[in-house]
């Protein structure tokens, strides 16, 4: 037998294409090796490579036991904790759907919910089957769609409540929805490509791009998300991790309180806000408004079934995406609101453990970026919807309502589906101990 026919018949049995070549070549190396040593105690060449292929062992068994360590893996787990969050988030748009202001909305949200989990579903299935390393190259691409995103919104866009939303044709976009994932995956390609300068200048531009909207949340939230990814790359190095921490977030700290200052020093209104999300009662008739309703379903809330005070649920409803939590707590009650908060637990669980196991640095900064992203709206979210958090454009993930800030979900899960479904065929080398040499 061959050398080449020796690959071909390892390689056929390998069901993951793009890892063969690789592979092949590394067990290529192995068999020049072995065939080196046997030329070098005097075999005729030829005979050498026979007596090297032999040494290796049978193909089809190589074959086998490499598909078997390097192929592709779902992750069930993170997708099933994910389908039962979506289940919440129909159960979100049903009560949408059933207590707008008019009492008889002509829109079933829960159908609408159903049509956007199905395209996000669809693009998401793409997405899950794309090499994610390749898209690396294209970060400078991504941070450029994502800043003309939010400078068309400004320019051309439509103000709503004081925030600024893209219009397409009867939709309204959130920019930030989309923008605030480019960003993490652009700084996470700059990042790993070691330009510090070029991923401070263009995350500090990023962050003020966001507050141009006007969306302070989302700049809050990236903020922390740019923090934690740079922490992790911090990590990886072998030299000053406690100083550059230290360096890190201690000149972050310091620059937010000043912002902080300077913010509501400008607007001295702002500090109402503050105070009313904490202490609704301060401002009933103002920004205390929803704290108070939010707490009179609080209190009144069973363990099952409706809450005995839904005097405003109406119109607190009706504000939609922000107060699923409440939502749910006011129809069904605390067993299934709970349940809820519970899976919501299990998912950021479940990402962190997934992003301590990857190998490859791309693909884990990647996933504690979006990791991050979930795991820090939907514990603002739901700090806000007990009335422990500032009012602000929270979302938690999957759950609450909006088409396209669901699509943009599922199609970030795909992203981390697709980076951990190739945590163990990573290019690298194939060790010797995963070849049985018999």
């Amino acid at each position: 037998m061959q050398i080449k026919e020796f690959l071909n018949s390892v390689c056929e049995q390998i069901k993951y294409k793009p890892i063969r070549q690789e592979i092949s070549e590394e067990i290529e190396n192995h068999i020049e090796e072995l065939k080196e040593n046997y030329i070098s105690d005097g075999l005729d060449e030829k005979i050498a490579e026979e007596q090297a292929i032999k040494q290796m062992g049978n193909a089809e068994e190589i074959g086998k036991k490499l598909n078997k360590i390097h192929k592709p893996k779902l992750d069930w787990k993170l997708l099933v904790i994910s389908l039962i969050l979506i289940c919440f988030g129909f159960l979100v748009a049903f009560i949408k759907t059933s207590n707008t202001l008019t009492g008889n909305s002509e829109i079933n949200y829960f159908e609408k919910y159903l049509l956007f989990v199905c395209a996000g579903i669809s693009i998401g299935t793409i997405i899950y089957f794309i090499d994610y390393k390749k898209i690396s190259k294209y970060s400078n691409i991504i941070y450029i769609i994502a800043t003309i995103a939010i400078i068309l919104t400004v320019t051309n866009g439509c103000p709503i409540y004081g925030k600024n939303y893209m219009r397409l044709g009867n939709i309204f976009i959130s920019t930030s929805i989309i923008a605030v994932p480019l960003y993490i995956i652009s700084f996470v390609g700059f990042l790993n490509n070691i330009n510090i300068i070029k991923t401070t200048v263009l995350s500090v531009i990023s962050l003020l791009m966001l507050t141009i909207i006007p969306s302070i949340a989302s700049a809050f939230v990236l903020g922390i998300i740019y923090l934690i990814i740079s922490t992790a790359k911090i990590i990886e190095l072998k030299e000053n991790k406690i100083k550059r921490i230290t360096l890190l977030w201690g000149t972050t700290i310091i620059l937010g309180i000043v912002m902080l200052m300077f913010y509501t020093g400008v607007a001295p209104y702002r500090i109402n806000r503050f105070t009313s999300a904490f202490n609704p009662e301060s401002d009933p008739d103002g920004g205390g408004w929803l704290g108070i309703n939010r707490k009179l379903v609080i209190n009144s809330a069973q363990v099952y079934g409706e809450a005995e005070d839904m005097s405003n649920a109406l119109e607190l409803f009706d504000e939609g995406t922000n107060f699923a939590f409440i939502s749910i707590l006011a129809h069904y009650g605390w067993v299934i609101s709970l349940g809820m908060v519970i899976a919501v637990i299990v998912l950021s669980v479940k990402l962190i453990i997934n992003s301590v196991k990857l190998k490859d640095m791309y693909g884990k900064l990647l996933t504690i970026g979006i990791s991050s992203m979930f795991i820090l709206q939907s514990i603002f979210n739901i700090l806000m919807n007990l009335n422990l958090w500032i009012e602000a454009d929270f979302n938690i993930p999957f759950v609450s309502y909006g088409g396209v800030n669901l699509i943009i979900n599922i199609m970030c899960l795909a992203l981390i589906l697709s980076i951990y479904r190739r945590k163990d065929i990573i290019i690298r080398n194939v060790k010797k101990d995963e070849i049985e040499i018999v």
